[in-house]
């Protein structure tokens, strides 16, 4: 399985148990859209009584899941048996498993489906519109992390461009160097240490990409401080908040601030998805 592939099962493992639990209702289960996503195996269960679902493969424009695909909009039916707006290829697995109303909704990860997301109960039922809201951020939220699971693909892929001891050196020594300017008791000599790592994060971006880091590829545009940077460089390379600290003379709180403050400005949510829009945006190598 290849790095994408599971990333997205595992974001789209988490949204069924998330949804699930934040919603009550009897089952969820859900499966991504692997290929040209023209159709969705069902992978991910919680709350059936049987693997009767388990493994079904459904094709576009059909049932409530296919339809989800085509539609890539959210898609429900009252009591699905009985629902004239939709084909009925899989009406045994469903009544196995005894649900009656169910809906489905679309992941979206950029361009494509990348995956749909059941919810069912065992009653006829129109849902709420609760549910059907937490469903759609569940979807949401799953289809955020899948598309920055996509990115990370890629720069991985543009960085193997580069000999891979080289690209690993590059983003090392910028770090240190960092390190070394956030130290610096000579402010010219700090400054003229974050214009050389200026350069080294353009020209590794270009190598990598083909083209200057920040045009042509939508990217975000933010003004990091030098602290923030510093902060994003370090935890690039692996370190924890504490080394960060220590390399950069700071306390575990204020590494704590700074990132923050770096991750909202980048529009992140997390370390990984903070270091990769930094990357995209030529902050970083």
């Amino acid at each position: 399985m290849s790095g994408y592939a599971g990333s997205v099962g595992d974001s789209v493992g988490r949204a069924v148990e998330r949804f699930r639990a934040r919603t009550g209702v009897d089952v969820a289960f859900a499966g991504p859209c692997p290929g040209a996503g023209d159709r969705l195996v069902i992978s991910y269960l919680s709350g059936t009584s049987t693997r009767v679902l388990a493994g079904l493969t459904v094709v576009a424009g059909t049932g409530v899941g296919g339809k989800a695909i085509t539609t890539r909009r959210p898609v429900r039916v009252v009591d699905y048996v009985a629902a004239s707006a939709i084909s009925h290829e899989y009406d045994r697995a469903v009544t196995t498993e005894g649900v009656r109303a169910v809906f489905a909704v679309p992941v979206l990860a950029g361009r494509g489906v990348a995956a749909v997301l059941y919810g069912a109960l065992r009653r006829p039922s129109d849902f709420g519109d609760g549910i059907l809201t937490s469903a759609c951020d569940a979807a949401r939220d799953a289809g955020r992390e899948i598309a920055v699971a996509r990115e990370v693909e890629q720069r991985i892929a543009q960085a193997a461009e580069l000999p891979g001891w080289a690209a690993l050196e590059i983003r090392l020594a910028y770090a240190d160097l960092l390190a070394l300017a956030g130290a610096a008791t000579d402010p010219g000599l700090g400054e003229r240490l974050r214009e050389v790592c200026g350069r080294l994060a353009r020209t590794a971006g270009a190598s990598a990409a083909g083209e200057p880091a920040d045009e042509g590829r939508g990217v975000r545009r933010v003004r990091l401080t030098p602290r923030e940077t510093d902060v994003l460089a370090l935890v690039a390379v692996g370190r924890t908040n504490a080394e960060v600290g220590q390399a950069l003379g700071l306390g575990a709180e204020t590494v704590k601030s700074y990132l923050r403050a770096a991750m909202r400005k980048l529009g992140a949510h997390n370390r990984v998805e903070a270091v990769v829009a930094a990357r995209a945006g030529g902050h970083l190598p």
